[in-house]
């Protein structure tokens, strides 16, 4: 397990004395917001459900996701977040082999390397005068189709961390033209952050049913502490995971609160202009340093590659000792120099960040 994830409040707040909510978190890509009274409120008034078991299959938040996507509520799959169904596909469809477009989340190669799949890179981090799109799409499109068969491709769409957005209409496409024994993994958990579904999501198009969509609750919502996410898909995949469900899966506390979040598309809505807002700031604000150089992406969260002398080691423990987090990307596979990630807060918290980092170098 890679314990170089982002959200490591709780060593950080031994080392220094202090409580877990001190600590001013920008390795973590979750929405800021605050959360709206009625939703505390909500939680509040259900505290006695704790008594109850929760609902066997979380049928009230599928029946939820299928009248929003217009799908059939079995076509979902809710579980303790999306790491559930990353490590659950390797084991249940042992693949010949996966495909893994780096730099990406750590994770898809975790639950590859535990099954003993062989796993094979779509292309590289660009360079020179190709754009990460371009590298990716002619990548992708050049996947040979014998060695496509029986193999699982995972896809971050929004990527993490390097924030590339492919337009789901384009994604389709090629996917259309690939073999349908491959399984397309493709990660949407920072999707709410790039625009409605009908313009973010495969969900609003007609998939095949080798295509699998994972969607987080954790980061549009900025609940990660609760762990809870979905499955999507139509076909064989999802029924064989279904079949392999543990009962109540899902903790009644979370099932509560994403029961209450989906009925307020609104809070999506305000997450991403916040998050995007902040994060033009400090885009702007970082960019005027010397060392500060941002790579463009689509999503909320900032990559920056450091230059000179920095380093993103020293620059985050220098953060870290002041109780601010940020994500050193060092453990990012396909990351070729210094990087790091930011992914944004509340205005003050940002200023106090941009003040931070200015005095440290």
């Amino acid at each position: 397990m890679l314990f170089g994830h982002g959200g490591d409040v709780y060593t950080i707040a031994r080392e220094l004395g202090i409580k877990p909510e001190e600590v001013l978190d920008f390795s973590s890509n979750c929405s800021p917001l605050p959360y709206p009274h009625s939703f505390k409120e909500h939680l509040c008034d259900k505290i006695d459900q704790m008594h109850l078991l929760p609902e066997v299959d979380c049928a009230t938040i599928r029946e939820l996701l299928a009248q929003r996507y217009a799908l059939d509520k079995n076509d979902f799959l809710i579980g303790s977040g999306t790491t559930q169904w990353i490590f659950g596909l390797p084991r249940m469809l042992s693949p010949q082999r996966a495909y893994i477009a780096y730099p990406t989340y750590a994770d898809y190669e975790d639950a590859c390397l535990a099954e003993n799949v062989e796993i094979h890179s779509i292309g590289s981090f660009p360079s020179g005068d190709k754009s990460e799109e371009e590298r990716f799409l002619e990548s992708l499109d050049a996947l040979d189709a014998d060695s496509l068969a029986n193999s699982l491709v995972f896809i971050c769409n929004p990527n993490n961390p390097t924030g590339l957005f492919i337009k789901p209409e384009k994604l389709l496409e090629i996917i259309n033209r690939k073999p349908a024994s491959a399984t397309w993994v493709i990660d949407e958990s920072y999707a709410p952050f790039i625009d409605d579904d009908k313009v973010s999501s495969l969900l609003t198009l007609e998939c095949p049913s080798n295509i699998v969509i994972l969607r987080s609750f954790s980061k549009i919502y900025g609940i990660p502490g609760l762990r809870i996410g979905c499955m999507i898909n139509t076909g064989d995949p999802g029924k064989r995971l279904a079949c392999q469900m543990k009962p109540w899966s899902v903790n009644r506390m979370a099932q509560l609160a994403v029961e209450f979040l989906l009925k307020y598309p609104d809070i999506e809505r305000k997450a991403r202009q916040l998050c995007y807002i902040e994060k033009e700031f400090i885009v702007r604000t970082l960019s005027c340093l010397n060392n500060f150089s941002y790579i463009e992406g689509k999503c909320h969260y900032a990559l920056f590659n450091l230059k000179g002398e920095l380093k993103a080691q020293d620059l985050s423990e220098a953060l870290r000792r002041k109780g601010i987090l940020i994500r050193n990307c060092n453990n990012f596979k396909g990351l070729q120099g210094e990087y790091i990630r930011i992914s944004p807060r509340l205005h003050n918290d940002n200023e106090r960040l941009i003040k931070e980092i200015s005095a440290l170098i």
